[in-house]
């Protein structure tokens, strides 16, 4: 799916695909009325978190300098599993002592504050080479996930391991 559809997208698109995906998704479970249902609802949703989960670490690769992508991705991970058992503690909370057991409600504050979201791409700065209307002039430079590695310019026949000294 992603090489084929999603691929030539800059990733303000994808972002606001991913957003309306887990917006639509959520209120999906609105819909919920047995077995087959379960099974789209959970498929859908299981799509719209890959192309969350895409979209994000593309963003987050765009962000960084050339060689800092592990730290960016370690940092982006650190926020991902810091948030997630948030949220659930904050949905537990909002469902037991708010809504009085009551799903409906907080399905459609979920839905909603994934919603806002939404006007943040607008103010998301578009790196150089990514944005959808190109600019007049030279190509502007590849970034450092267009680009292949080094390493890889080499053949492996040809890519020798230093010898370790002898104690």
């Amino acid at each position: 799916l992603y090489r084929s559809v999603l691929r030539d997208r800059d990733t303000r698109d994808m972002l606001r695909l991913s957003i309306v995906g887990g917006v639509v998704t959520t209120l999906a479970y609105l819909a919920l009325t047995g077995p087959i249902s379960a099974f789209a609802v959970y498929f859908a949703a299981g799509v719209a978190a890959m192309l969350a989960t895409i979209a994000t670490l593309t963003l987050a690769a765009e962000a960084c300098t050339e060689g800092a992508e592990g730290f960016g991705f370690a940092a982006l991970m650190s926020v991902i599993n810091f948030a997630t058992p948030l949220a659930d503690t904050l949905g537990s909370a909002l469902y037991e002592h708010v809504f009085a057991t009551q799903l409906t409600p907080l399905i459609v504050v979920s839905a909603g504050y994934t919603a806002l979201a939404l006007p943040l791409c607008r103010l998301m700065p578009m790196p150089p080479g990514r944005c959808s209307v190109a600019a007049p002039g030279p190509a502007p430079p590849r970034l450092s996930t267009d680009r292949p590695r080094s390493h890889s310019a080499v053949p492996a026949a040809q890519r020798t391991l230093p010898t370790p000294p002898h104690i």
